[in-house]
């Protein structure tokens, strides 16, 4: 349904095929430009940091987006605070058509790590047991430290960016090569080595997802069209709160004062901070200094933990 683009798929028709996200599963909508995303994995990992929630966040790029700023911002300030964050690099050799000779100069992505006083590994992206025991350890190690990692899996695309976009831009020996290091043969083979499945029931399984498919495109060929309503459009973009009326009523029947603009700033914060436990101010010089016009000065004397306080 996602890829048809129907109001049952997990974004309800939005986002298109790969840029879809879904509560249910715990994933956050995919940003095209890839960098920004990796910011949204520190928020998580704050969140459940503050929480005491044994948790980790996770943050896919590629080799094209380490070059982003938003790459440089979300992993210094996982570093800096100490937040339990997987970020993983797929570096498949290009970004979309630039090669990586031609975006960075260090040897490897993972030495990028080190500038950052963060853990950073670099692993085969095609062997899938690597892969799942690697990420296993990864998450272990956020947890027990509370820090981030980086870590940069070597792999490559043997298809364009998109469809339309094509490959005339690799030479032709990078696809012979890493042809043999397809993850889904290479593990097959290997399964069926180690006696732990047979050429037999590959074909079956492969056999049973061609159906499942080819099933599941039946149900979203026969769904019936979208029809746009403005009124659920809205919903999903709005809270549904109660809150306004309340807030109005009590500010109501409070008598009026004079003060300045600044003044009034900070007595807000100081209101927010009491009602909502979990809110977080993040900003330039805000904690013990107090920012430049001192609005948060003495707020973290009113907070018991505060990585603003740090």
């Amino acid at each position: 349904m996602q890829w048809q683009g129907n109001k049952d798929g997990y974004s309800k028709g939005r986002e298109r095929s790969f840029h879809f996200g879904s509560m249910e599963h715990h994933i956050c909508g995919m940003i095209s430009h890839l960098g920004p995303q990796m910011a949204i994995a520190d928020g998580v990992a704050l969140a459940h940091k503050l929480k005491n929630e044994n948790k980790v966040s996770v943050a896919y790029t590629g080799d094209g987006g380490t070059s982003e700023g938003d790459f440089h911002e979300a992993l210094n300030v996982a570093a800096v605070w100490d937040l339990p964050v997987i970020f993983i690099i797929e570096n498949n050799g290009y970004g979309l058509s630039t090669p990586t000779n031609e975006q960075y100069r260090c040897n490897n992505l993972v030495d990028k790590a080190i500038g950052y006083g963060m853990k950073g590994m670099q692993i085969d992206g095609n062997n899938i047991l690597e892969v799942f025991h690697t990420i296993k350890q990864a998450r272990e190690y956020c947890i027990k430290e509370q820090k981030p990692i980086l870590i940069e899996c070597l792999t490559f695309r043997m298809r364009g960016h998109e469809e339309a976009s094509g490959t005339k831009y690799v030479p032709k020996e990078l696809f012979e090569e890493w042809g043999r290091k397809d993850p889904v043969k290479n593990f097959e083979q290997f399964l069926i080595e180690e006696n732990v499945i047979t050429e037999m029931q590959v074909s079956d399984i492969r056999n049973g997802f061609r159906n499942h498919i080819e099933s599941e495109l039946q149900v979203a060929y026969n769904a019936a069209e979208m029809v746009v309503d403005t009124g659920v459009e809205m919903k999903d973009v709005y809270s549904q709160t109660s809150t306004v009326n309340s807030f109005q009523s009590s500010v109501v029947s409070r008598q009026s004062t004079e003060k300045r603009f600044i003044d009034a700033i900070k007595e807000a914060l100081q209101q927010s901070m009491q009602k909502h436990q979990n809110l977080v101010i993040m900003g330039q010089d805000i904690a013990e200094y107090g920012g430049a016009f001192k609005i948060t000065e003495g707020f973290c004397s009113l907070i018991q933990y505060s990585l603003a306080c740090l």
